[in-house]
């Protein structure tokens, strides 16, 4: 590093320097070092030049052709290249300064990096150190420019040590001195590498890079049980490459549409490979603690049947198990760990959601199944998308995925979520019911059992001090909370979400979503989220909440002036409507546990309450109706369809708000009706528009707006346009189901019609509207009854003793907590005799 600092021609005038001074000093004689030590050196060289003496230079160097893989847990390797994912980090620094290393800056940034880099490779279990290289730039005369490459198993390990107190001690110092060291520059780069795609190849060259590395890896024991967080030994990367999948670059990356074009090297390197002898063993694995070996081929034998059977260490090895109990022989003589067998296996499907990924290129450190793998692709590719279809989020483009490959628990509870999703949706998303003794399909007994093995493996680690273990956990229980979901099992569903809130409110997580500090995050602040948007909408279900009430805390966008400011994007509207839409469900859930009376004697209490939420919302639209007439065209597809529905939320939450408190005098909510009426055809406007419908999603988005014009409306006319819609889009928003929705809304409609002494079924006593009348409530009404048998006839064969007083909630089956539901509530009321 000293001697980069200055050009060679600085060098050599130094050296000049000083000789000169010595001639003066000694004369001639001080020309005898000098010249004995190059004649030294010129002897020395041409001894190892005309291999009389050892060639010290190649001492440590790699003798044949070699490529670095990822070993597994055991130390050996497998028969797939770049088994697994990497990350290569590039942390550099810059000098721009005549002084060079004596720069002002330089001797502190030189600790603080110093002080970061032995911290990391203290702790290389905990923060996933491979290994490290050091590069110095020489595009200058003096090589004032360093870098160094770190190779780490993961990411998540990569941002817990930029969190850790010594790096945030270094950027808290930069963040000081920055702005008066122009002259001192850093840079980092981040590569997130997916199994499969890399490759690299070292031939009579020295250990670099990656096969630089060390990978932690535990000693095969079947007789007792492993801890991950203990390494018992470290294996170097390094293997054969001389043939096999490692023999060439097409090979390594499997691109075997590329091999035809390599012949040609192979056939130099083959021949070259023969004229080498290779080195003693000894030499050969000073390097590496495991014998260096070369990777099988991968090519599958052709033909035959592979057998669905067998554990599924085996199975993922794709060799033949010999099925024996508690744990085959096979695994255990090759000293392998067994993971068992699956109870359940899914069918055979050749539709078309069998094409996507079947083999998967991203790592795991476990051994996966190919229905694992089948589950977890559909997830991938179609699940996430779906859940980002209303509102995008990092949860789903990033942190589930990037958790899920990392933590079993997560991987199993995205494969359990993905069996129940696909289940649902090839069967047309119908209503969620929970019926005791109900017989389950084998895609939801397959997602029973991978939830059985999420929750075992977040339950070993239940005793870890891991700080990530909050974010796992977390993400779990939310998984596990929208599986139960779309199965109906509200009362399992509510109690894992009640676990995670509480788990927040412990952590004060919720003050990161309205006012973030520059604190390191004890929660990802995306997962916070999430967790939020379920507590507000389960509001209505009986929960006592919202618990984290985002509304009530100190937030820069309530803390800013009043004037009217357009939202700068779409995150900033959302994240204010978000306080509106909190405030507003507890001023809602408040006024529907009220009676009558109740309101009557705490009007000043509930007029006050409302006033509050009334002048939150105007504010949010104060900015929002600026950004959406103005920034609207600036913004996809995708986007626009997010600001159509916060528009349409909005006004169904001001509806709501004024008739909570009327919900008993029918005359009254009739002055809503033309209100009501716009909802409904802002909602086909945006479904008609917008044709892409996922089938569900955590944000709300046109199901309870839609609630207002299916029950709340007068207008018999408007409510069957908002029924309409219910069923041309059968989907889940967080705890909202639309087809239950719609099977009160049908039942309201029904019962009101059947009160209503104009309408008749009569065809011969009924007014005589014209045959293309739609909207002739004889015609709903015959509608509606077919619908109700037909519902009925499908209940039959699940449950015995119904009758024709069959009520909606019957429709749901065995959820205990169906009677403090808001809807439900207010059903009841309207209609006490169902």
């Amino acid at each position: 590093m000293i001697r980069d600092n200055l050009t060679l021609s600085s060098w050599l005038l130094l050296g000049g320097l000083m000789q000169g001074g010595a001639c003066l000093l000694l004369g001639p004689l001080s020309l005898l070092p000098t010249a004995a030590i190059l004649l030294y050196r010129f002897i020395d060289h041409l001894l190892m030049a005309c291999h009389i003496t050892p060639n010290r230079y190649m001492t440590g160097s790699i003798p044949i052709k070699r490529s670095a893989q990822y070993p597994r847990p055991d130390g050996t390797f497998g028969s797939e290249p770049a088994g697994e994912s990497i990350v290569v980090f590039h942390l550099g620094a810059r000098c721009h300064h005549p002084l060079g290393m004596l720069a002002p800056g330089m001797k502190e940034l030189g600790e603080s990096a110093d002080k970061m880099s032995r911290n990391m490779r203290a702790n290389p279990v905990k923060y996933g150190l491979l290994g490290t290289s050091h590069w110095l730039k020489t595009d200058s005369p003096a090589g004032n420019e360093t870098m160094t490459v770190f190779y780490l198993r993961d990411y998540a390990a990569l941002h817990q040590f930029a969190h850790d107190d010594i790096h945030m001690e270094g950027v808290r110092w930069w963040s000081r001195i920055a702005k008066d060291h122009p002259h001192l520059a850093i840079y980092h780069e981040t590569y997130l590498v997916p199994r499969g795609q890399w490759e690299n190849i070292y031939i009579n060259g020295f250990p670099t890079g990656i096969a630089d590395t060390w990978f932690p890896v535990q000693a095969a024991d079947d007789n007792t049980e492993k801890n991950p967080e203990v390494v018992e030994k470290w294996v170097r990367p390094l293997v054969d490459a001389r043939d096999g999948v490692l023999r060439s670059a097409s090979k390594r990356l499997q691109l075997t549409r590329l091999e035809g074009r390599e012949k040609e090297h192979d056939d130099m390197i083959q021949k070259r490979q023969t004229t080498i002898v290779p080195p003693p063993v000894d030499s050969m694995n000073q390097f590496s603690t495991p014998v260096p070996h070369r990777l099988g081929s991968m090519s599958r034998r052709s033909g035959g049947k592979r057998s669905r059977t067998g554990c599924r260490t085996c199975r993922a090895r794709r060799v033949k198990c010999d099925e024996t109990p508690g744990a085959c022989r096979r695994c255990t003589s090759a000293g392998r760990v067994c993971d068992g067998y699956e109870v359940q296996r899914l069918p055979l499907m050749r539709d078309s959601w069998t094409k996507i990924s079947p083999e998967l290129r991203s790592g795991f450190q476990w051994v996966i199944t190919s229905d694992e793998s089948r589950c977890f692709s559909y997830f991938q590719h179609h699940t996430v998308p779906t859940f980002r279809e209303m509102f995008d989020s990092s949860l789903w483009q990033h942190l589930v995925l990037q958790i899920g490959q990392s933590e079993p628990a997560v991987y199993h509870a995205t494969v359990a979520l993905s069996a129940i999703h696909q289940d649902a949706e090839s069967r047309g998303m119908p209503l969620a019911a929970n019926f005791p003794g109900r017989s389950q399909g084998p895609w939801l007994r397959f997602a029973q059992e991978q939830l059985g093995r999420a929750f075992q493996s977040l339950t070993r680690r239940r005793a870890s001090s891991d700080p990530w273990l909050r974010n796992v956990t977390l993400l779990c229980c939310l998984l596990f909370v929208l599986s139960d979901l779309l199965q109906g099992d509200y009362d399992d569903a509510f109690t894992y979400l009640q676990s995670g809130l509480r788990i927040l409110c412990d952590l004060q997580a919720a003050r990161e979503l309205v006012a973030p500090t520059p604190r390191q995050e004890l929660v990802e602040r995306c997962l916070v989220a999430a967790f939020a948007q379920l507590d507000m909408s389960t509001a209505h279900y009986g929960l006592g909440g919202p618990l984290l009430c985002i509304d009530s805390l100190p937030n820069q966008w309530q803390s800013q002036p009043t004037s009217a400011v357009a939202f700068a994007n779409l995150e900033e509207a959302r994240a204010a409507f978000n306080l509106v839409t909190s405030a507003g469900y507890r001023f809602m859930i408040s006024g529907e546990e009220m009676l009558l009376g109740d309101i009557e004697c705490n009007y000043a209490t509930i007029q006050s309450t409302q006033l509050r939420v009334r002048s939150l919302a105007s504010r949010f639209w104060r900015s929002f109706e600026p950004f959406y007439h103005h920034s609207y065209h600036l913004l996809n597809r995708k986007e626009q369809r997010s600001v159509e529905l916060i528009h349409l939320q909005y006004l169904g939450l001001m509806v709501s708000l004024e008739t909570i408190p009327l919900a008993d005098n029918p005359a009254a909510l009739a002055a809503f009706t033309p209100a009501i009426e716009k909802i409904v055809s802002l909602a086909e406007s945006i479904m008609t528009r917008f044709p892409e419908r996922p089938t569900i999603s955590i944000d709300v988005g046109v199901l309870p707006p839609l609630y207002n014009g299916a029950l709340v409306c007068q207008d018999y006319r408007v409510r069957w346009r908002a029924i309409k819609l219910l069923r041309a889009w059968p989907h889940r928003e967080g705890p909202f189901d639309s087809n239950w929705i719609l099977a009160l809304a049908e039942e309201a409609l029904r019962l009101d019609l059947l009160a209503d002494s104009a309408v008749s079924l009569d065809r011969d006593t009924a007014p005589s509207p014209s045959d293309d009348d739609k909207f002739a409530p004889g015609r709903m009404l015959q509608d509606l009854n077919d619908r109700r048998s037909r519902i009925k006839q499908s209940l039959a064969k699940t449950r015995e003793g119904l009758d024709d007083g069959v009520s909606p909630a019957d429709y749901l089956g065995a959820v205990k907590c169906v009677s403090g539901w808001s809807c439900m509530r207010a059903f009841r009321a309207r209609f006490p005799d169902c």
